[in-house]
């Protein structure tokens, strides 16, 4: 139990250096080229910093542009699919024996129009409309 808080403890204390080492602001590119670890001169290590971090901001910036158009092209796909088939309705057995009701063109489009609802709806929007008709 001793070994497993020590080897914990040691692997926080060498972790924290490691996260402070991590530095994206100007400051840590400026010593970072300042310390010769770069292998070019200051002044082109600092050019390449600078230029790295606009071209991840451009990417980034990219591929959000990318992921929006994306967006908007399926959601103009959504709209331009064709609605579906109406369903079938069973036969009329109303006054007239076996004839379907003649429906008026604002009952028609209402009965249309069920079908944009959700599937459990549909039934009783059907039933609406057509206590409608006489």
């Amino acid at each position: 139990m001793k070994k497993l808080i020590i080897l914990a403890v040691l692997g926080l204390v060498t972790a924290v250096p490691a996260f402070a080492q991590r530095d994206d602001s100007p400051e840590g590119d400026r010593r970072y080229c300042a310390s010769g670890r770069s292998g070019v001169d200051f002044n082109t290590c600092m050019w390449r910093m600078q230029r790295d971090r606009e071209q991840r901001y451009d990417r980034r910036e990219q591929r959000a542009y990318e992921r929006e158009q994306r967006r908007e092209y399926e959601r103009r796909e959504r709209w331009a699919e064709q609605p579906p088939p109406p369903p079938a309705y069973r036969q009329w057995d109303g006054p007239q024996g076996g004839e379907q009701p003649r429906l008026s063109d604002m009952q028609q489009r209402a009965l249309d129009n069920c079908n944009l609802l959700a599937p459990r709806d549909q039934p009783r929007c059907r039933a609406t409309v057509m206590s409608t008709v006489r």
